[in-house]
């Protein structure tokens, strides 16, 4: 299958997300910050364009597009609302492993309610026990005949009350080690009486996805509802997790974009206004005070500091870019047989890209702060003090970027990591 598609129906697909975010996403953005409504306006909007099946093959009624034109999108939408967007980046972080994993049954359950917007997933991966590592469950699966049976306690699920599938990790038998992990699709709130909301979720940033809790009380489905193998590890690392690095990076990137672009705004209608002396000729009595106007963009400090945010905005993006393009390269190697090897080709531009974009997201913000002053500390007059709590995401979310950069670092001098145990994308 064939994931190209011309630049015309990559600009279509742009002007779609414009469209949506200028008249949607964008006036609803601080709303949602501020109250942490979940944006079921804007996914709806984004279902019935088809934006929310972007990677659902034409057959199956999906824009089948690649990843360079997926980095675009969730750029756009970051750069209006991040919680939208992380929305958005998680929910096709999940379909994506039916897309290039999953069996025809599956296929045609799933994806065409998802390219008519129909359907929104979520990700059920990490566990309290373990400290929120995504490699490792407490709980686990058993199979009754042809039926699977989970109770799971999930802290952290975007859209939790909202999803009408969680894609859950879980050992993949009482007998597994914590690392032996399966795919299951669960239902959402609706569809089960076995799964329960609790906890939570007013966190600093992306105050809007609704991130709380879900747990599953002997839930059962069928067994076809398992993506991969009883060891989903290959499912999840060739194409989960390429999804969510590439994803959440585009998130950053968007709120490094939205700070630049915030700046350049401010400092360029914003004034300075000053009383001094007025010119006094020799002899003659000293001259009225007269006031001046200096625009703060001719201010040489603000002209530098300006500079120095697009040229990190522009480095991020064009390391991402360049992440999609390869893995666009490699994407049908990446589903077959050699798909860790192609992983591995990928992994360098991909951690590098997400280090990047999320270092872009708090320095662009930060000096836009610095430059605007008390004007972008105060909330509702410019979007910076929004930007930098969604950017402080870039930090926690897993990998973190501490673990990102260790991840990079030891590949990069050939040093195994202190345990030798499998480590993610």
């Amino acid at each position: 299958m064939s994931h190209a598609i011309t630049s015309a129906e990559r600009a279509d697909i742009l002007q779609r997300t414009r469209e949506i975010v200028d008249s949607h996403i964008g006036p609803r953005s601080a709303h949602h910050d501020q109250t942490g409504e979940f944006p079921i306006e804007g996914l709806r909007a984004l279902g019935k364009a088809g934006l929310m099946g972007l990677f659902v093959p034409r057959e199956y009624g999906g824009l089948q597009a690649d990843y360079q034109t997926f980095i675009s999108v969730a750029e756009m939408i970051g750069q209006a609302c991040p919680s939208t967007a992380m929305i958005y980046v998680m929910h096709h972080n999940q379909y994506i492993m039916v897309v290039e994993h999953g069996t025809e049954q599956q296929k045609a359950f799933f994806l065409p309610p998802i390219a008519r917007g129909e359907s929104l997933l979520a990700s059920a991966t990490t566990e309290a026990e373990v400290g929120g590592n995504a490699d490792y469950c407490v709980s686990a699966k058993r199979r009754e005949g042809d039926t699977l049976v989970l109770s799971a306690r999930k802290p952290v699920v975007t859209a939790a009350r909202h999803a009408d599938w969680v894609f859950c990790t879980t050992r993949a038998s009482p007998e597994e080690r914590g690392n032996v992990l399966s795919m299951v699709a669960m239902p959402g709130l609706s569809r089960s009486q076995d799964v329960k909301p609790f906890g939570a979720w007013d966190c600093v940033g992306m105050r809007a996805t609704e991130s709380s809790g879900l747990e599953y009380t002997e839930c059962a489905v069928p067994a076809w509802h398992q993506i991969g193998p009883e060891d989903s590890w290959p499912v999840r690392a060739s194409s989960m997790t390429v999804v969510s690095r590439a994803g959440f990076s585009a998130v950053w990137l968007g709120i490094a974009q939205a700070a630049y672009a915030q700046t350049v705004a401010h400092v360029t209608r914003r004034t300075h206004q000053y009383i001094v002396d007025g010119k006094r000729e020799e002899g003659q009595a000293p001259a009225p005070k007269v006031s001046v106007q200096n625009r703060v963009a001719e201010y040489e400090t603000v002209q530098r500091q300006v500079a120095e945010m697009r040229t990190q905005v522009e480095s991020a993006r064009q390391l991402l870019l360049a992440a999609g393009r390869r893995i666009d390269e490699l994407r049908e190697e990446l589903r077959g047989p050699r798909g860790m090897e192609a992983l591995g080709d990928i992994q360098d531009l991909l951690w590098t890209a997400r280090i990047a974009c999320g270092e872009a997201s708090i320095d662009v913000t930060r000096v836009g702060l610095r430059v605007c002053g008390v004007a972008g500390m105060r909330r509702g007059l410019l979007s910076l003090e929004r930007n930098m709590r969604d950017a402080l995401t870039s930090q926690v979310m897993a990998p973190s970027e501490d673990v990102t950069k260790l991840m990079l670092g030891r590949k990069l001098l050939g040093v195994a990591p202190p345990d030798r145990s499998r480590s993610g994308v």
